[in-house]
């Protein structure tokens, strides 16, 4: 007796040209902006578990990369750069400086003190990096370049504020 097989079943020895079944969700057909908040807490979770024993969190590894990138940044134009209130930055770079990470200039003459890495800060936020770019990528896994030009684009419009960040789309990219 020969065996029946499902309608889009692929024969014996051919390749399988079935189309993946889309993902069913929770909440995929809902509001975008909890979408976003849920993805980012995700993420979030994600990297907080990727740097646990590296001592830093997610946004004290984001203070390093703008201290390391930008020497001698004042800790008010770090807020401004990370979209922090200057209280949390104030937090923020204690801790950095009380683990051994950040250090205030010398010297200054004024009450902002220039910030930098020391070595050790240094090293954190290379690892920290290396961690968290390879969970960056897994967000990526899978779409097509144009598909993750179009995600990069949409995303830095929703953070530069533009009030309508789906018109910086361009056709091609959907």
């Amino acid at each position: 007796m020969a065996k029946t097989r499902a309608p889009d079943e692929a024969p014996p020895n051919e390749p399988s040209k079935r189309r993946p079944k889309p993902l069913d969700l929770p909440g995929e057909n809902g509001d975008i902006s909890a979408l976003l908040r849920q993805a980012a807490g995700a993420q979030r979770l994600a990297e907080e578990r990727l740097l646990a024993d590296l001592g830093v969190t997610p946004p004290q590894l984001a203070a390093l990369a703008l201290i390391g990138a930008h020497p001698g940044l004042l800790a008010a134009d770090l807020a401004r750069k990370a979209k922090l209130t200057p209280q949390t930055v104030s937090l923020i770079v204690a801790n950095l400086r009380r683990a051994g990470f950040a250090r205030e200039e010398e010297g200054a003459a004024s009450r902002a003190r220039p910030l930098s890495l020391t070595p050790a800060g240094e090293k954190i936020l290379r690892q920290g990096r290396e961690r968290t770019q390879a969970a960056s990528a897994r967000l990526v896994d899978g779409l097509r370049p144009k598909r993750e030009k179009a995600l990069r684009r949409w995303l830095a419009a929703i953070a530069a504020g533009l009030p309508s960040p789906g018109a910086v789309l361009e056709a091609d990219e959907l």
